[in-house]
């Protein structure tokens, strides 16, 4: 693997110091360092700058810098032009990112292709309006929220013939991926990353049924919006956003897409749990 995209977000890397720093340890074997034309300094030290609608067609790597934010935007480039992912952590928790600012050696391993490959599950999410029409939204990695405005809604959730009642603040759709993400906030479990499955989590429910549902990764949720306030919202991956009419339904599914990622270090579950989610972060 020689030919790789280098992605910083500008804001957190504002004197591009950790970027140049990962630049010196990719020029040791990367035939092809490309960027963004915006990374002027980053295009100084000899990177290939491109314009963000001609994306590099023979890119095998898009290697972001940032925290989690960071990694859900890049994740929908990757995806489109099926490259697998790679993260160094310059946020605070980062979570997506396996790689941290103090272990930029181990990039050498692209090098030899001595690193593994996995590929997460995503979330294609539609909303039917209640004339019949539909309108695809877009694909979640972390999760689908519809969220009342601080306000509770009333939200009905339909699997197949079965249905159940949400008076809540809001209601989560995540992936395994996004089960640390905000439904761990609102009390859900933990799913392990290489698992496929949707969790549902409410959020502030007026119930005392208040427990996480977890479905099998074939399921097609449908989930109908029974408010007629105008400040009931769907939001997925935190960009995505759309106003909600009473009516409406939200038909959540496994995506077709998967994202695919990269470790250079085996990790499970509870070593990331007790390394990323101590106090410390929050």
């Amino acid at each position: 693997m020689d030919k790789i995209v280098l992605l910083p977000n500008a804001e957190k890397d504002a004197s591009f110091a950790l970027s140049l720093a990962t630049m010196d340890v990719l020029k040791e074997f990367c035939s092809k360092i490309y960027t963004e034309n915006e990374n002027k300094e980053l295009i100084s030290a000899g990177a290939i700058g491109y314009a963000r609608d001609a994306f590099p067609t023979d890119a095998q790597l898009l290697l972001v810098l940032g925290g989690d934010g960071t990694m859900l935007h890049a994740a929908s480039v990757a995806v489109e032009h099926d490259i697998p992912i790679l993260g160094v952590n310059i946020g605070r928790l980062g979570y997506l990112a396996a790689v941290e600012p103090s272990e930029l050696d181990s990039l050498k391993k692209l090098a030899t292709d001595t690193y593994d490959e996995q590929s997460r599950m995503m979330l294609s999410v539609t909303v039917r309006t209640k004339d019949g029409g539909e309108r695809f939204l877009a694909n979640a990695l972390n999760d689908m929220v519809i969220d009342g405005g601080g306000r509770l809604c009333d939200l009905r959730l339909f699997e197949r013939d079965g249905y159940l009642d949400y008076r809540a603040d809001g209601l989560i759709v995540s992936t395994p991926t996004g089960s640390t993400a905000y439904s761990l906030s609102a009390g859900g479990p933990v799913v392990d990353e290489t698992m496929d499955a949707l969790g549902v989590t409410p959020v502030c429910p007026r119930s005392f049924f208040s427990r996480s549902l977890l479905f099998g990764a074939d399921t097609t949720l449908r989930i109908l919006n029974m408010s007629a306030r105008a400040d009931v919202r769907i939001s997925i991956d935190g960009c995505t956003d759309a106003a909600l009419s009473l009516g409406d339904e939200v038909i959540v599914r496994r995506a077709e897409c998967r994202l695919r990622t990269i470790l250079l270090t085996p990790r499970n579950l509870l070593e990331v749990l007790s390394t990323k989610m101590n106090t410390q972060h929050f």
